[in-house]
């Protein structure tokens, strides 16, 4: 089973660190280039699971709010 590499795996990566090389990236420039991208998505991920509960919370809010109003007269 294909597992995602940790960032020290990256890192210490033959293949990956002549590919850097290739490009004129040093290690540490690489590191905190996967640290910001890392940050950003996470980011991004908390934003939407925010947008996501607050959609849900307002939608049972509205059932709730139309079942208590109609509780005696519908």
């Amino acid at each position: 089973m294909a597992t995602d590499l940790t960032v020290a795996e990256v890192l210490s990566d033959p293949l990956i660190g002549l590919m850097l090389e290739a490009d004129g990236m040093d290690k540490a420039a690489f590191a905190d280039l996967l640290d910001r991208v890392a940050r950003e998505q996470l980011h991004q991920k908390m934003s939407s699971l925010q947008e996501r509960r607050a959609d849900m919370f307002y939608t049972r809010l509205a059932a709730s709010e139309t079942r208590v109003s109609c509780s005696g007269i519908c």
